[in-house]
């Protein structure tokens, strides 16, 4: 498709922000796709079975057939600018649609009309209400066997404290699906070939069309006195007025609009595209934002252009060659080329340069992106997603949705030098892209660790890590970061003496080790008199104590909550040095921990299950079997929060048996909540291995 160069941007008024999301395979691609082809924005309808749709073009996401980063396309229609934004669905890549929410004026909840209400709609409904953004239903697959529209919005109703109002009914179901009735207009897309045609309603429909139209107009009426005395007065309203409170009881959230149809047939979608521009908000119609300044405090930013400039970064995207893409909503100012502004998150600001118009893949050059509309910046490398851009003289950032803690961990290697050199600058792109996946290196274990939000997700990071920047790694589950300690105190001495001709070596020191409290990590105390270690040595003997907790004692892992004492030693005028006693303290220093009752502490996490009421027994009995305790249950909306304390080493792969265990409809977060004693047979079994692996030399 080709775009003008001259970027021609409309008041907000004429302005549509509207973000997709749903459970996965629920037809968001395909809906947006009949979207674009309706409106004389594409000439071929895509097809996501051929890999042909516009909004998932990256080539994993055509490979795989499902939606895996968040994309953008904007287009025209009837004197409206209408930005789309299409999210994953997977849990796995949660992290956009929480990115992208903020940007939008209104969330299009898709929801498949066989499975109903599923995980990715309660997510979706919870991430809309935590940003304050108006949703939106579509009820897709009308035209699938076991499709049910009363049963979908009776999963809606029983999921959600909201009032579900149609605003479309379907004409049949399933094998009998023949089209969409709209009860605005009080016309019929049915089914006629390639496209839908509008109609009358069906005679035999009119009864029914006619009680549905009398409850949208009963609960719509509410969001003014005057209309709600009119309908009570009159028993109706005009069609302009419905309109009217149609619109504005989704500006308000009074009520949560319910359209439908078959995105694949593209009955409905056609009503719906002409929904977007009649009933559901612009910029102006949501009105001023709230935002943050320098100081902490609260301010106000209005859509327009009079405004210092308020934009916030939802997305990023960083190809190997043509570098970084950053997607901007500007809530207020203007923001064009070669101004300078400020990055809020990094205090820092830079120029702008290239500024674009977005058609999924396709880019066009725009001069600049106004109060209220959507666009991306090229190269603008300062700024990564979340941020908040300004003007420097009132600098500001708006408040987004906190992003969840990783669930799912793998250790990965790289397979050669050359991949180890390239490792950090992929994973730091992959970083940019995405907020969710996390990298560290564990030093307890010396392993590179990757994180994100599932297998899936992990997965394709691996693959974006060897296909976009050459680097292949082996993975495996993670180390746990098991710590060593003592149960009571101990004394030994530590006697280095090496003669070999010449010079010799002489260190000797008597330590005495005492346990500390948790968390109180180690503490050195020197209580040499009288100079039997001279004073130059003392760093040496630390050193070489704290060289020995790095590495272990037992079973390889770190010392931790240990005091030790320097109380008594000698020297040799001429043999001691610094390497001497570095020696002789870690050998003292061991001796005298394993005459301490030493012991190895496993990282206990604090772990909270968000899960439906008919789960709960599997999950309470599952935590036990994992060596957990639960410490309390509470509601969460619909669901049940459970919370409770479960060994590290039982998590690795939670997530996965979470959602084989729940259908997918559970979810977790979890953190280091403390260090305790591990069983004994861990233990004992730690410590074989680590013997093990110093006798075959690793």
């Amino acid at each position: 498709m080709k775009h003008q160069e001259v970027y021609i941007v409309g008041v907000c008024e004429s302005i549509r922000n509207i973000a997709f999301a749903g459970h996965s395979s629920s037809g968001k691609t395909t809906i947006i796709e009949g979207l674009l082809y309706l409106s004389g924005n594409k000439k071929r309808l895509g097809r996501v079975t051929e890999g042909s749709t516009t909004t998932d073009y990256q080539q994993d996401e055509i490979d795989r057939g499902i939606s895996i980063s968040t994309s953008l396309v904007s287009f025209e229609k009837g004197g409206f600018t209408i930005n789309v934004i299409d999210n994953p669905g997977y849990l796995d890549f949660i992290g956009e649609l929480i990115a992208s929410v903020s940007a939008a004026d209104v969330l299009i909840i898709v929801v498949d009309a066989e499975s109903g209400v599923e995980v990715g709609t309660e997510r979706a409904y919870h991430f809309a209400k935590e940003a304050r953004v108006p949703i939106v239903v579509f009820i897709n697959g009308l035209d699938r066997e076991r499709a049910s529209f009363d049963d979908t919005i009776g999963s809606l109703k029983s999921s959600f404290d909201e009032r579900f109002i149609p605003v479309n009914i379907p004409i049949g179901e399933g094998g009998n699906f023949k089209g969409v009735i709209d009860l605005i207009s009080l016309k019929a897309s049915q089914i006629d070939g390639e496209k839908p045609t509008i109609s009358e309603v069906p005679a035999d429909m009119k009864d029914s069309t006619a009680q549905a139209r009398e409850t949208l107009m009963e609960a719509v009426c509410e969001v003014e006195d005057q209309l709600t005395e009119k309908y009570l007065e009159e028993g109706k309203i005009s069609d302009d007025e419905l309109r009217y409170a149609v619109k504005k009881s989704i500006v308000e959230s009074m009520v949560i609009p319910v359209f439908c149809g078959s995105g694949w047939l593209l009955s409905g979608v056609d009503l719906f595209l002409d929904a977007i521009t009649n009933y559901l908000p612009s910029p102006e119609d949501r009105g001023e934002i709230n935002a943050i300044d320098k100081e902490g405090k609260e301010v106000v930013r209005k859509p327009s252009l009079d405004e210092p400039l308020l934009a916030y970064v939802f997305k990023t995207v960083i190809d190997p060659y043509a570098g970084k893409l950053s997607y901007v909503r500007v809530f207020s100012g203007r923001l064009a080329t070669d101004m300078n502004i400020m990055d809020f998150q990094k205090g820092a600001s830079a120029k702008v340069g290239s500024i674009l118009r977005l058609f999924g893949k396709e880019q066009s050059s725009v001069s600049e992106i106004r109060a209220g509309d959507v666009g991306a910046l090229a190269k603008f490398d300062i700024a990564q997603t979340g941020d908040s851009l300004a003007d420097a003289s009132k600098p500001a950032k708006i408040v987004i949705p906190q992003f969840p803690e990783p669930v799912m961990f793998y250790a990965v290697k790289p397979k050669t030098k050359s991949d180890e050199d390239k490792l950090s600058t992929a994973v730091g792109r992959l970083k940019e892209e995405d907020l969710t996946f996390k990298f560290e290196r564990n030093q307890d274990t010396g392993e590179n660790i990757i994180s994100g939000m599932g297998e899936l997700h992990l997965n394709i990071i691996i693959e974006r890590m060897k296909s976009r920047y050459g680097v292949d790694v082996e993975t495996h589950i993670p180390r746990v970061s098991y710590k060593e300690t003592i149960k009571r105190g101990a004394k030994a001495q530590g006697r280095y003496k090496k003669q070999t001709g010449g010079r010799g070596q002489y260190g000797d020191v008597w330590l005495e080790i005492q346990p500390l409290e948790r968390g109180e990590g180690f503490v050195f105390e020197n209580k040499i008199v009288g100079g039997v270690v001279p004073s130059r040595f003392i760093p040496a003997v630390e050193k070489g104590i704290r060289g020995a907790l790095e590495k272990g004692v037992i079973a390889g892992y770190p010392v931790v909550d240990i005091k030790a004492i320097l109380y008594d030693g000698s020297y040799h005028s001429v043999d001691s040095s610094d390497l001497a006693f570095q020696i002789a303290a870690s050998m003292g220093f061991k001796k005298a921990f394993e005459e301490a009752m030493p012991t190895i502490l496993e990282p206990i996490m604090d772990v909270e299950i968000i899960v439906p009421d008919e789960f709960m027994g599997d999950i309470t009995g599952d935590i036990s079997g994992r060596r957990g305790r639960v410490l309390g249950m509470e509601p969460y909306g619909k669901l049940q929060k459970i919370k409770a304390l479960v060994p590290q080493s039982e998590m690795f792969r939670y997530s996965i048996e979470l959602r084989s265990m729940t259908q997918g409809r559970g979810t977790f977060t979890m953190k280091l909540s403390y260090y305790e004693e591990a069983p004994p047979d861990i233990q004992k079994r730690l410590i074989e291995e680590f013997q093990k692996e110093k006798e075959e030399g690793r």
